[in-house]
């Protein structure tokens, strides 16, 4: 995957130079922690330090952009300098002050090359789409694997270690974030820490997590019970947020903004009283980063597009009792939903 030039394009600059892991990564598809990526109308060259200097090269054969070794940042903007570039286009919102000094220093004008970043990113590739699709499977069998073995007195940081752990064994490069296992009344936390508390019968599961192929993420949050709760109350609740997904998976149409998609949920819950316990947005772009653009959520104005690959998430929180969450990644494709995951979003015991 090479980029390089595809964002050049997009931008109609003299130059570009990219310094951010992620969309350095966007760039040529090799992740790395160190790097700039300088691109010309002639040329895009990697500089990198001798860690990464093998891999590159390696993972960037046959594609434009080549890979150069810098003995320091500074060396860097020397060669920029020597190219007699007037204009350079940088991701202004990741420049730091200390780097806005270097370009000052080195008289470069500057114009922002990360709207175009956002723009390119939000719409995924056939390779890209293969990526997320991977990664969502590898997800999805990790979690089937852990319902099988669940057992009383595990504890959530057991269970969150577990799922990373086969989603590793399973083929992934990574986890996509934080996991998030949260048993009982810390389920009502949307972004619980996992700790030591205990699963007990008739407790709520809520598990969020993902995992990376290729550098792309899955997102998927299931609530489950384990063991019949004592009442349905929990039960009822359910139904009324899978409702609230299914109606936004079954009407989200591409053309449509981001606060009408998180409508089309929230007002199935506003019809049961529940809406004020929804706080958080319907949902997020999904790629290399897990939180990308577009934005599904109250006033958003983007308008979603086919290929763009985002989450839909609503749930509900009743602090001090329990939470419930449903989430899907899924992508748009003839103006269509569709989602990556296979899993039963109905209610299930364990």
């Amino acid at each position: 995957m090479d980029n390089t030039k595809k964002l050049l394009r997009a931008l109609q600059a003299e130059a570009m130079l990219t310094e951010s892991c992620d969309l350095r990564a966007y760039l040529t598809g090799f992740f790395s922690s160190f790097g700039y990526v300088y691109t010309d109308w002639e040329e895009s060259v990697f500089f990198t330090d001798p860690r990464y200097a093998e891999g590159a090269k390696e993972a960037l054969k046959g594609q434009d952009t080549k890979v150069e070794i810098a003995k320091s940042a500074a060396s860097v903007f020397d060669y920029i300098k020597t190219k007699k570039v007037k204009k350079l286009a940088v991701p202004m919102e990741r420049v730091s002050v200390p780097e806005a000094a270097v370009y000052k220093k080195y008289k470069f004008k500057l114009t922002d090359s990360m709207p175009a970043f956002v723009e390119a990113m939000s719409v995924k590739t056939d390779e890209e789409m293969q990526n997320v699709a991977a990664a969502c499977e590898i997800a999805e069998k990790a979690l089937d694997k852990l319902y099988g073995e669940l057992k009383e007195g595990d504890t959530e940081n057991e269970v969150a270690a577990r799922l990373e752990y086969y989603m590793r064994a399973f083929g992934a490069g990574d986890r996509s974030f934080e996991t998030i296992a949260a048993f009982g009344k810390n389920s009502s936390v949307p972004h619980h820490a996992p700790d030591d508390t205990k699963l007990e019968k008739g407790m709520p599961v809520l598990l969020d997590f993902g995992c990376k192929v290729g550098g792309y993420c899955s997102d998927i949050t299931r609530t489950c019970l384990f063991g019949k709760s004592a009442d349905d109350h929990f039960a009822k609740i359910y139904a009324h947020v899978y409702d609230a997904h299914m109606n936004a998976a079954e009407h989200i149409r591409a053309g449509m903004s981001g606060h009408e998609a998180d409508a089309l949920a929230r007002g199935v819950l506003e019809k049961q009283g529940l809406d004020k316990f929804f706080t958080h947005s319907l949902g997020h772009g999904i790629g290399i980063n897990i939180h990308e653009y577009p934005t599904l959520r109250i006033g958003a104005d983007c308008t979603l597009k086919d290929d763009m690959v985002f989450s839909i998430e609503p749930g509900v929180y009743f602090e001090g009792e329990f939470g419930i969450r449903i989430e899907d990644s899924v992508r748009l494709k003839d103006g269509k939903v569709e989602s990556f995951m296979r899993s039963d979003k109905k209610l299930i015991i364990l």
